[in-house]
């Protein structure tokens, strides 16, 4: 069995169980192969050198406000109940290679989306992010930056409630204030989308020409019970 088959076998196993040993389904892109299906527009290229190291995922032309990174839909990989799964960390190395009027005051979230399964419809999608002002989006020419998110899915906070840190929105109560009827577990349980921005969330940008890449894009999560761990080990013990 090659190395994509382990790892799709260890990240359906783990997404699928309730998973305290630390495990990390890593999408490298070796090989030609996007585990998440990750994505800047459609136009992108998965680059053989050049990466941190080797193979990258490479957007040439993005015409846009901001360059947003994101998963398919309901993709097996990096989304799912991350509260069964005991998710704790997502992590990526990103860099911006150009940007017609610079990168200056643009900050990296992170953004996990509810879309309720319905995916043509973003009338019921809810969705929280973590967002930081000072920690800014990859620099054009500063090569690769790696970005760690700590995600607390044991969190089980009040209706509106979300952790330290964290903010939420959706299409009826806009893209800052998480609907008071939904709680962070709710949408937690339901990730149908990952998604990483060069921007915040709820700001508007300058549409201009950008490049961009993404290298070793990581869900860390738990395995917490003997059967969990044995599964894992038969099948880290095929490769």
């Amino acid at each position: 069995m090659n190395k994509t088959a382990i790892i799709t076998a260890v990240a359906a196993l783990l997404l699928a169980v309730g998973v305290a040993q630390a495990d990390v389904v890593t999408d490298d892109f070796e090989g030609g192969v996007n585990m998440g299906y990750w994505s800047f527009s459609g136009g992108d290229v998965i680059e053989t050198t050049g990466g941190n190291p080797g193979a990258w995922l490479h957007s040439p032309t993005l015409d846009t406000f901001a360059p947003i990174l994101d998963t398919a839909y309901g993709v097996e990989f990096f989304t799912g109940d991350y509260v069964a799964g005991h998710v704790t960390r997502i992590s990526g190395d990103f860099q911006t290679l150009h940007a017609d009027f610079g990168t200056a005051g643009y900050p990296l979230a992170l953004l996990l989306r509810d879309a309720a399964g319905t995916y043509d419809n973003i009338e019921d999608d809810v969705y929280v992010y973590w967002v930081d002002e000072n920690l800014w989006i990859p620099q054009a020419g500063d090569g690769w930056t790696h970005y760690d998110f700590d995600i607390p899915s044991d969190f089980e906070g009040a209706p509106g409630e979300l952790p330290a840190g964290w903010f939420g929105g959706s299409y009826m109560t806009g893209s800052d204030v998480f609907p008071s009827d939904r709680t962070w577990q709710s949408v937690l349980a339901n990730v149908e989308k990952v998604e990483f921005w060069w921007i915040h969330p709820a700001w508007f940008g300058i549409f201009q020409q950008w490049e961009a890449g993404a290298d070793n894009i990581e869900l860390e999560l738990m395995v917490t019970t003997a059967t969990e761990e044995s599964s894992l080990s038969a099948i880290k013990a095929l490769y």
